[in-house]
């Protein structure tokens, strides 16, 4: 969001809401808290990716803008972000094989303990 230029805190916010109510990767809706936000910014702020200007108007306002390394990080992942957003399809695939495969892994797993259970003496009790 910061890509286009400087926002204020409660700009940011709504625009991450409207951009990211609905994740494509897990197919569900995840609101972002501000509190969460707040912690991301200051982490991004601490690693040298986001400057927070304070405006000393009132009310006090709070703008923050990419750092001219995020500015360069982003232009670098670009290529990236764009090829999993046209591939989200393929991606999705992906993601039921692998959930499938270790449903089928918990399943034998599950079978294999059921039978460890099971001792030769009750086989001849039966």
């Amino acid at each position: 969001m910061l890509s286009a230029g400087p926002l204020h805190y409660k700009d940011l916010h709504a625009a991450i809401q409207a951009a990211s109510t609905f994740d494509p990767w897990t197919g569900s809706n995840h609101p972002i808290q501000g509190r969460t936000l707040g912690r991301t910014l200051r982490r991004l702020e601490t690693a040298g990716l986001v400057l927070k200007h304070v405006e000393t108007v009132f009310p006090r306002s709070v703008v923050y803008s990419l750092t001219p390394a995020a500015e360069d990080l982003l232009s670098r992942a670009r290529p990236l972000i764009d090829w999993a957003e046209e591939h989200l399809d393929l991606i999705e695939r992906l993601q039921k094989a692998q959930a499938a495969k270790k449903r089928r892994r918990r399943q034998l797993d599950g079978k294999r303990e059921s039978s460890d259970r099971e001792s030769p003496d009750d086989e001849l009790v039966d």
